[in-house]
């Protein structure tokens, strides 16, 4: 299928889809279909940040949030497989960053299971709008897992 053809037909589709129909607000994300090892199609759609009116791009990273835990298990699980960390491995020794609020015993196990007292980032009982933790620092300037650690730095 010729990439101009291809492009004609999903540009239709998104147009039509249920929700924006039900809801009246744009698709927001970005679709890309390949055939094999080539990409035939990639395109961002809505905004990344609609108050900034910043759209998504084909590699606009996305908060997935708690859909990733286990996906960060299995990589951790992989790492401690190839004998590159233990469960046992202490926060401060494995991130090269200091929390001096934080138990200096807390370890990948402590983490994996959400047994650390770490608190989260987002603090449901002091905010109640997610959108007001990242005024300061948006979410699109996160771009790495080192990007979060400031967050939880000062927490108690």
């Amino acid at each position: 299928m010729k990439s101009a053809r291809l492009e004609s037909m999903i540009e239709k589709l998104m147009k039509s889809s249920s929700s924006v129909r039900e809801t009246r607000v744009p698709s927001s994300g970005v679709l890309s279909v390949s055939d094999r090892d080539e990409v035939a199609f990639e395109q961002g759609y809505g905004y990344a940040n609609r108050s900034g009116h910043i759209e998504n791009e084909a590699d606009t990273r996305f908060n997935i949030a708690s859909g990733s835990k286990i996906f960060t298990a299995v990589a951790v699980c992989q790492l401690v497989e190839q004998g590159l960390l233990s469960l046992d491995t202490r926060l401060s020794d494995c991130t090269g960053f200091s929390f001096p609020s934080f138990d200096p015993g807390v370890t990948v196990h402590h983490l994996l299971t959400h047994s650390s007292g770490i608190p989260d980032y987002f603090d449901e009982e002091v905010m109640t709008d997610y959108e007001q933790l990242w005024l300061t620092t948006p979410m699109y300037t996160m771009t790495s897992v080192a990007s979060f650690l400031p967050c939880f730095k000062i927490k108690r």
